[in-house]
């Protein structure tokens, strides 16, 4: 198969920030794919470890987990983009809390073409615009992406992410 391209793992945002439980994800229609005119984005893990060493020179590490954050830079306006819409209003009104809370799509399409389903998670999500302006090249809205709650594991459907229009079930992925 050979490595993976960079397009087999997607990222969408619920862009009505209405639904913001992972209990409602399979009812999300509004998902919208991140990357239009980004050239690099990744899932920043930020593990959290504290590693203390004791009077015999033994160190231990203690394992929190992670605190992940994912950065979307440059998101330039596009009026027909629901998302922008979101943004803009997040930034302009400087809304915080639930306002900016909701649900992000994670995707790896790693199957072959034969693979119908594909492994995808749900999580709820704060979206926090960075800044707001630019250069010459367009208004930019530049976010943050912070992980604010349940995560569930699931699938799309093959058809579905065809569409455009990825539709999340939760549970272990069918073949």
């Amino acid at each position: 198969m050979g490595k993976l391209n960079r397009e087999a793992l997607a990222h969408y945002l619920s862009t009505g920030f209405e639904k913001k439980k992972v209990s409602e994800a399979g009812d999300v229609t509004d998902w919208e794919v991140i990357g239009d005119d980004i050239e690099e984005m990744s899932v920043e893990m930020n593990p959290d470890t504290e590693q203390t060493k004791n009077i015999l020179g033994q160190t231990k590490t203690t394992d929190n987990g992670y605190e992940p954050s994912m950065e979307a830079d440059p998101f330039y306006a596009d009026p027909e983009k629901k998302l922008y819409t979101a943004l803009r209003d997040i930034a302009l009104e400087r809304k915080k809390g639930a306002d900016c809370k909701t649900l992000m799509l994670e995707v790896i399409a790693d199957g072959t073409l034969e693979t119908e389903n594909f492994l995808a998670f749900v999580q709820e999500v704060i979206v926090k615009p960075n800044s707001y302006g630019g250069g010459t090249e367009g208004v930019n809205i530049p976010f943050t992406v912070s992980e604010d709650g349940a995560r569930v594991k699931g699938y799309v459907t093959k058809t579905s992410l065809e569409s455009g229009s990825p539709k999340f079930t939760e549970g272990a992925p069918l073949s």
